[in-house]
């Protein structure tokens, strides 16, 4: 079982799941809090990939040498009208600087995925500041609601953030969703994906090789290659959370479902 709240791990900056080993291209997995006005440097450490952030608050802006994104630009977009949650992507292979707008701290997961010669070959200065700058918010106005997946039970809301042509790493999916009450995403497993779900608001049951806990706002889990996985909401309040998945290299994703919508199981 991979599964942490944010209140135990350094808020100064570090992995979230100490000695990860990772099957995909998922180069790291880091989180740190950040301190209202406060610029926290991002340098680049001379690895080819692509990175993003994910923001527990905001609005936030990014800067890569003389050029910015964010202030004014995610007022309303990724900081929610200043209070988040939201997310950037970019940029790859350059210094950069990420600042917290607002006077609240927030707390920021930081994605980074490797890229190789012929993705990092259509990166220039110029290109990725349109073309590979993504930006935005997790809005629960913009999901839409249809039946429980993978076999589960309920209502789902649902929405790809981001999808594959959204990036130019083997980065696949940035989701949001919503379960409403008495609702799952049923139990299933990937052949070729890694995953982490960040709970951003709610409470709920995850099941994980068959081992059931309490999940709940500030929650982070991590569900590797063939891990079977899924999460069911008790209620009585919805449960909201992000998604981040990495592909393994010039593989295409596969789902298996396992016919159980976790509504019978209880904690272990």
């Amino acid at each position: 079982m991979k599964h942490i709240y944010l209140a135990e791990l350094s808020q100064d900056g570090g992995p979230i799941f100490a000695g990860l080993q990772f099957a995909t291209p998922w180069l790291e997995y880091n989180y740190w809090a950040l301190d209202p006005g406060v610029v926290r440097p991002i340098p680049d450490e001379g690895e080819d990939c692509e990175q993003g952030f994910v923001l527990l608050g905001g609005p936030a802006e990014l800067t890569v040498g003389s050029f910015r994104k964010g202030s004014d630009e995610t007022r309303g977009v990724a900081g929610t009208r200043g209070r988040g949650p939201g997310y950037i992507v970019g940029p790859v292979g350059y210094d950069c600087e990420i600042q917290n707008l607002s006077d609240r701290a927030f707390g920021v997961f930081q994605v980074k995925v490797a890229m190789n010669a012929e993705q990092m070959g259509v990166v220039t200065r110029d290109s990725f500041r349109d073309a590979f700058m993504q930006i935005g918010a997790f809005a629960q106005t913009e999901l839409k609601w249809r039946d429980a997946i993978h076999g589960g039970c309920g209502k789902i809301a649902t929405r790809h953030v981001l999808e594959p042509e959204d990036f130019r790493s083997d980065w696949i999916y940035l989701d949001h969703a919503v379960l409403e009450e008495k609702s799952s995403v049923g139990y299933h497993y990937h052949d070729t994906l890694e995953e982490s779900f960040v709970l951003l608001g709610g409470r709920g049951l995850m099941t994980t090789d068959d081992e059931t806990f309490e999940v709940s706002q500030g929650s982070v889990t991590w569900q590797g290659i063939g891990q079977a996985h899924g999460i069911y909401n008790p209620g009585p309040e919805p449960l909201e959370f992000v998604r981040v998945a990495v592909l393994q290299r010039d593989k295409k994703t596969t789902t298996i479902d396992l016919n159980d919508d976790l509504s019978a199981r209880a904690p272990s």
